[in-house]
């Protein structure tokens, strides 16, 4: 039973943060890139703080003998953020997402580097489909012969969020040896919005109310999605859990099409699924040698 509420909370997770990026998508039209990252980050606080505070005692939650770990994990983190919204102001939420699952392609050769760990045929094979899928999603997005400047930027974007975020994981599974997953997340949170602070003296404009709502509704799904993967890991092991996140491409694309009106192309499509497939087949492959 443990295991299929593990499995519950992971889907979930998922799904949260999907829709979080559709908010911030939202935003992104009137929000600076700063602003989107300062209040995201602001309004996880609340329920990360809370998590903290159910898990136990708060002061116990924070100690740490590797502070200089937590702030290199928080900029990595920054920088993650900063590539994620940028792929979403130029890129639709299921391109976005799928170009995010290259994340745990990219870790294995990361992981052969800094932990030691053997790199396999599955994980060439995985890089090789999931690169073929990014080809694809290019080409799909070829507007009259010549890639749009906006589709370029978003491309590589988020293929610098999916390399920036195998860093982190490989980064996060050391650091969470010691420290409890509160004070990663609580960290990651305050470095973020400090960083999306300091963009302040470059111009913010003045955000409408319907764009502060989108970003505060981002920062505390964003949190929510953030303690439910937390709590799923705590019922199961990765590896079982690791499939379960490709269901983000069922809440992107059912997005897309219901909210925005968006349907990628048969070329997009294909290129989403060899992402999804690569990724999905190298997390299986995993759970099948544990």
């Amino acid at each position: 039973m443990s295991q299929i509420h593990a499995i519950f909370l992971r889907i979930s997770a998922a799904g949260l943060l999907v829709v979080m990026s559709a908010l911030a998508y939202e935003a992104l039209k009137q929000a600076t890139l700063g602003q989107a990252i300062f209040w995201r980050s602001l309004w996880s606080l609340p329920v990360i703080v809370l998590y903290a505070r159910v898990l136990g005692p708060f002061r116990y939650s924070l100690q740490t003998n590797q502070p200089f770990g937590h702030v290199l994990r928080g900029l990595m983190g920054l920088v993650a953020m900063a590539l994620n919204f940028l792929c979403l102001a130029h890129l639709n939420i299921s391109y976005a997402t799928s170009l995010g699952f290259l994340a745990p392609i990219l870790v294995q050769p990361l992981a052969a580097v800094f932990l030691a760990e053997k790199i396999t045929k599955m994980v060439l094979f995985a890089s090789f489909l999931g690169f073929s899928g990014v080809l694809m999603i290019s080409f799909a997005e070829l507007d009259t012969g010549d890639m749009p400047i906006a589709s370029f930027i978003g491309i590589a974007a988020g293929l610098g969020f999916a390399l920036t975020m195998a860093f982190t994981r490989v980064f996060v599974k050391q650091l969470s040896a010691k420290d409890s997953a509160a004070l990663i997340a609580l960290s990651f949170s305050v470095i973020t919005m400090l960083g999306g602070l300091a963009t302040l003296p470059f111009g913010w404009g003045a955000l409408g109310d319907e764009a502060h709502r989108y970003l505060m509704f981002a920062g505390l799904l964003g949190g929510l999605g953030h303690v439910l993967s937390n709590e799923a890991v705590k019922r199961s092991d990765i590896s079982v859990l690791g499939p379960f996140d490709y269901t983000a491409i069922i809440w992107a694309l059912a997005i897309d099409v219901m909210v925005f009106g968006f349907v990628p192309n048969r070329l997009g499509l294909f290129g989403i699924f060899v992402i999804a497939f690569a990724a999905l087949s190298l997390a299986v492959k995993q759970v099948r040698s544990t």
